[in-house]
């Protein structure tokens, strides 16, 4: 396991790049990675995407693999950190269609596919989409009401074995939230030293909407001064919940 996140096993990435759109994306940790590594030139509007080679994609997969027999479950992917599988300037020749056939031939993995791009989700399914892959889980960001609301009532609208909102980095009080049709919602704040304001009672009104609504909740890090604390308390316990898709049956 390579990863810190608490909600999966393995970050995989078929390229690396993307584009700001919306307010969740101004302290991009994946852009600074890029400028760190790489001067930057991956990011942006027309900057070419980095692809990603397939000897790490097989790695990734097997340690998500060796992960989930360890703790005898399923294993977790989530797709990508350093990009956006719905992104309009995805790679050419074939680059998301190759992430989709990596899927195809892990139906043992459950593949957590984030997007902030809720309008392209439905024309860059693959066409045998159907009802949704069993093991893929489709999520979007939900980091305010004006960007993240109206992606939440797009999700909804697409068939998918979990749907998920990322309520991460959290920017405001998000309100009342219409759960109808949602499996999972993950909330955090943002880390690192330009970290925005966040207050504990947004994430407690995200907890008891989703327990009243009888939806998964994961409190994945609250950050203290720019500095993550993963898996927190909330009152009392964590809260590292998972959905349970259908056709498969609970841990």
């Amino acid at each position: 396991m390579s990863t810190a996140i608490s909600w999966t096993d393995e970050t995989l990435n078929v390229w690396e790049g993307c584009t700001k759109v919306a307010p969740g994306c101004d302290n991009c940790y994946a852009e600074a990675r890029d400028q760190r590594f790489h001067g930057g030139i991956h990011w942006g509007a027309g900057a070419e995407r980095r692809l990603v080679g397939g000897a790490t994609l097989k790695t990734k997969l097997r340690d998500a693999r060796r992960t989930g027999l360890r703790e005898s479950r399923r294993p977790r992917v989530f797709v990508g950190s350093l990009m956006d599988w719905a992104d309009k300037e995805a790679p050419q020749g074939g680059a998301r269609e190759r992430l989709w056939e990596l899927v195809r031939t892990a139906p043992d993995v459950d593949w957590m596919m984030l997007t902030k791009r809720a309008p392209n989700i439905r024309r860059h399914l693959p066409a045998d989409w159907g009802d949704g892959y069993p093991n893929v889980w489709l999520g979007v960001t939900v980091e305010d009401r004006r960007h993240g609301l109206p992606r939440a009532d797009i999700l909804r609208s697409i068939p998918a074995a979990v749907r998920f909102l990322s309520c991460e980095p959290l920017l405001e009080d998000l309100g009342t939230l219409d759960l109808t049709g949602i499996g999972w919602v993950i909330a955090g704040n943002e880390s690192g030293p330009n970290a925005r304001h966040c207050e504990l009672g947004w994430i407690r009104s995200l907890r008891d909407q989703c327990l009243a609504a009888d939806v998964a909740f994961h409190f994945k890090q609250w950050c203290v001064e720019g500095k993550p604390i993963h898996a927190p308390m909330l009152d009392g316990r964590q809260w590292l919940e998972f959905p349970v898709p259908s056709g498969q049956e609970a841990a």
